[in-house]
């Protein structure tokens, strides 16, 4: 009756040794229960072949069947455990699969519904005007507990409890449409993950717009910031929101936060859009956003999706022209990728790759990072992208660890009870960030055709080494010799070949490779210090401060503000404005387009590489001066 099935007829008879075993025809299908009493256990399973769900008929199965059992020991009635599945079964079209949340290609059915091993409670599941929203709490059987539980339970070190699998507590999960979007007890990792890289390579944002993040844990991250003063959240369904506040307390919890309200949502810096983020670029003509941030599902599927925002170009461009001069646009873009998938274009990924393609075409658009983070809870690792209007955005994203752990103590400090404000993200995420992982520098050069710079992801093993070696004349392939320079009669330092080397060959890579990094920032504190008034001239700051200026280059990775200064042999060789006497260039020339792509995980996992090696450009004869160009790093 619970489910709306119709019984035709029942048979049912008793077990040897004990129990019963029954069957019940229905007119959709077949319904048949077996008991073992001693055990305390029935089983069930229900078969329909109505269009009607089963799941809301669960609570009344449990009523009905699941007896409590008195302890023999203690005299106390124990509360019966239900272990359930949930499958689909028949005939159904892709797009029926697809439009059922319970299909097995779905999340909710992945993590809630289909798994045996898996002791889920529903929570609540509301059907609005737009979407299905799923709230479960969840455990799987091998689940321990965790640093909390031993916490609120008074775990002391040798407490056996902390090997009990009853005193674990549930997860809970956040699914729309079947998607799982959020994970209660990693949401910090995830939301850390997802806003603090983007808002903190702005220098300083004070206006913040959020698309979706109904369950307000993208907008606790944003609150964190001191300098935030107004955050617009364009969410389409308010029943999310008025569901989060009830059923997700924890993650839209502002109440530690110094300045904010208990709940985010209330906090006077939030003004909350119910209405679609398409609706409300077209009606708006933002141009003041410091920081956008994406917070919704990702679609991973073969089929066109072209009402997702990742597949609409005039809106991508719409929310690029909402920022600021200096602005910053952060979103998660799904599951990290392999070394083993195909092109971007032609695989699931291909949403993301639109994506970022729209990205990279926008000339407003100067810098993209991709990143990922493995600890947020899902099965695999996901996946995040910032966009920078300013190319100096770089400056921050490759700032050093102590700069990131600064900037947030000095922006974020603590909470209000003195603890740090965040459980995840810090300088060291932050540098863990910097480089992307080699699979999507392997997808990335699948692009075709393929990318300039896909041709230098490792060193020639073909290609020769030659080092300079001052302390072993006889093993050194260079030699350095004193000359008069033919325009003004002095002497000159020249470093010259011992040996022939061919096109291509590394020039002193183990001297190179040895360059130190210098920050803008660094030379700028350095050179005040010289003018401070009333302080003695320290002549070796000055010997240092013109030799970098003299030996020392800019990044290629023009906006980061750092700077290679060579300490090694390199130094020495001559550089000449003829580039007929030129033999030297640098590793991986200039790109054919100028610059660096705006988005390349070859030049962000390569960086310093591309920033320090040499090469010869020409066949350098024994004998031979080596000689550098002018602008040999000229960007």
């Amino acid at each position: 009756e619970a489910a709306g099935l119709t019984m035709l007829s029942y048979h049912c008879h008793s077990l040897h040794p004990a129990g019963v075993s029954c069957v019940g025809v229905l007119l959709e299908s077949h319904i048949s229960f077996h008991t073992w009493p001693d055990e305390g256990v029935i089983t069930l399973d229900m078969f329909t072949t109505s269009s009607k769900p089963l799941l809301p008929a669960l609570p009344e199965i449990e009523r009905l069947f699941g007896v409590p059992r008195v302890n023999a020991e203690t005299g106390e009635e124990e509360e019966p455990v239900s272990v359930w599945s949930h499958e689909l079964r028949g005939f159904r079209t892709d797009e029926e699969r697809r439009a059922n949340v319970y299909d097995d290609n779905s999340d909710l059915s992945n993590w809630i519904t289909s798994p045996l091993e898996v002791t889920k409670k529903q929570i609540v599941t509301v059907k609005t005007e737009i979407q299905q929203i799923d709230i479960w709490d969840a455990s799987e059987r091998e689940d321990l507990p965790s640093y909390e539980d031993g916490v609120r339970l008074g775990f002391g070190p040798d407490d056996p409890r902390w090997m009990q699998h009853e005193y674990a507590s549930p997860t809970r999960l956040l699914f729309l449409d079947g998607a799982l979007l959020a994970i209660a007890d990693s949401d910090a990792e995830f939301h850390e993950s997802l806003v603090h890289p983007g808002m903190f390579a702005h220098p300083s944002p004070k206006n913040v717009a959020i698309l979706g993040g109904g369950d307000g844990a993208t907008l606790r991250e944003v609150l964190r910031h001191r300098s935030v003063e107004k955050v617009t959240m364009i969410e389409k369904d308010a029943k999310l929101v008025e569901l989060a506040r009830v059923h997700l307390p924890k993650m839209c919890n502002c109440s530690e936060i110094v300045g904010s309200t208990e709940v985010c949502f209330d906090d006077a810096r939030v003004e909350l859009v119910y209405q679609q983020p398409k609706d409300y670029f077209a009606l708006n003509n933002l141009t003041d956003i410091d920081f956008l941030v994406l917070d919704g599902t990702v679609p991973e599927t073969d089929r066109e999706v072209p009402e997702h925002w990742f597949n609409d170009k005039k809106f991508v461009d719409a929310m690029i022209d909402s920022l600021s001069e200096n602005g910053v646009l952060a979103t998660q873009v799904g599951t990290a990728p392999t070394i083993l998938d195909p092109r971007a274009d032609l695989s699931v990924f291909r949403h993301r790759e639109r994506f970022i393609n729209s990205l990279e075409a926008n000339p407003k658009i100067k810098s993209i990072f991709i990143y990922e983070e493995a600890h947020c809870g899902f099965y695999e690792p996901k996946a995040f992208l910032v966009a920078c209007r300013d190319v100096t955005c770089r400056r921050h994203w490759y700032a050093e660890t102590d700069e990131i752990d600064y900037a947030i103590y000095d922006r974020i400090g603590g909470l209000k009870d003195g603890k740090p404000s965040l459980v995840h993200y810090d300088g060291a995420t932050q540098r863990s960030f910097q480089a992307p992982p080699r699979a999507w520098e392997t997808v990335y050069c699948r692009r075709e055709p393929e990318p300039f710079e896909c041709a230098y992801r490792g060193l020639d093993k073909n290609a020769e080494l030659f080092e300079f070696d001052p302390e072993n004349e006889e093993e050194s392939s260079f030699e350095i010799r004193m000359s008069k320079n033919k325009e003004t009669g002095e002497d000159e330092v020249g470093v010259y070949a011992k040996v022939d080397m061919p096109e291509g060959s590394y020039l002193m890579p183990t001297h190179l490779a040895a360059s130190f990094e210098v920050s803008d920032d660094s030379m700028e504190n350095v050179h005040a210090n010289t003018q401070i008034e009333g302080v003695d001239k320290a002549t070796v700051i000055e010997d240092f401060i013109d030799f970098i200026d003299t030996h020392g280059h800019p990044s290629i990775q023009e906006g980061s503000g750092k700077n290679y200064v060579e300490v090694g042999g390199s130094f020495m060789m001559r550089i000449s404005e003829d580039p007929e006497e030129a033999n030297v260039r640098r590793w991986i020339p200039s790109h054919p387009d100028g610059g660096r792509p705006k988005f390349s995980p070859v030049y962000d996992r390569h960086r310093h590489s591309f920033d320090v090696f040499l090469v010869a450009s020409r066949d350098i004869k024994a004998g031979e001066e080596v000689v550098k160009p002018v602008g040999l790093w000229d960007i």
